[in-house]
């Protein structure tokens, strides 16, 4: 398996390369590392490899994580979080700012987030913690095509949300969204065959939480959802 791992430098705002390496199972290749001028910072961490997991312990100015199958741990992050893994478990414990994570098959675990979240698996649970204050605007999307969903925001958090459970004819149909806050919810009663394959049915939960200042978008197949505030 190969590798490309890099860190940055911001300099006067623009990004430089300072440091990387490509390895294969027979070589080792890695350019010299450019200067660090005065007044420059440690930038983005970096890392994309062609498959294996990957473990990011701290990365103060942002991540750039990626790999074609494995998964991938994300400790701590500054103002941004950009994890994808083609197949493999998502978690990121604390991120200061956004994050945006993404697996074709695996769980994400999204510890603690203070901007805007976008989480996306193709199997697998979601969950997700905002926190910090809510003075700015901070908009969710959290989506699974089989999985349970499970958000957590502030008290003061204000929403517009809009749910879609979908649950398929050879389902057990006792999934449910799981809300005390005084939303509208819709059931379908006809079976829909409008996507191919097997018929499902939706529940649609929307309304308006506070000043319903941030969008939250949440849906998912065979699998509960929860929306709470803490």
């Amino acid at each position: 398996m190969s590798a490309i791992l890099a860190r940055t430098f911001a300099i006067i705002a623009i990004p430089v390369v300072i440091a990387g390496c490509m390895g294969g199972r027979m070589e080792m290749a890695c350019f010299d590392p450019l200067p660090v001028l005065p007044g420059s910072h440690a930038s983005v961490v970096s890392v994309h490899k062609m498959g294996g997991g990957i473990d990011v312990g701290d990365a103060p100015d942002g991540a750039d994580l990626s790999t074609m199958g494995g998964d991938i741990h994300l400790g701590s992050a500054g103002p941004f979080a950009k994890v994808k893994t083609m197949g493999g478990d998502i978690s990121v414990n604390r991120a200061a700012g956004s994050v945006d994570a993404s697996t074709m098959g695996g769980k994400i675990t999204i510890g603690q987030a203070g901007g805007a979240i976008k989480a996306s698996t193709m199997a697998g649970d979601v969950t997700a913690h905002l926190t910090g204050p809510s003075t700015s605007r901070r908009d969710i999307s959290l989506s699974s095509m089989s999985g349970a969903i499970l958000l957590t925001v502030p008290k003061d958090f204000g929403m517009d949300v809009q749910i879609k459970l979908a649950y398929t004819k050879n389902s057990s149909g006792s999934y449910r969204v799981i809300q005390h806050l005084g939303l509208t919810e819709r059931q379908t009663t006809e079976w829909d065959d409008t996507y191919g394959g097997t018929p499902r049915k939706y529940i649609y939960v929307t309304g308006r939480v506070g000043n319903g200042g941030n969008t939250v978008k949440i849906d998912t197949i065979n699998g509960d959802i929860s929306l709470k505030q803490e």
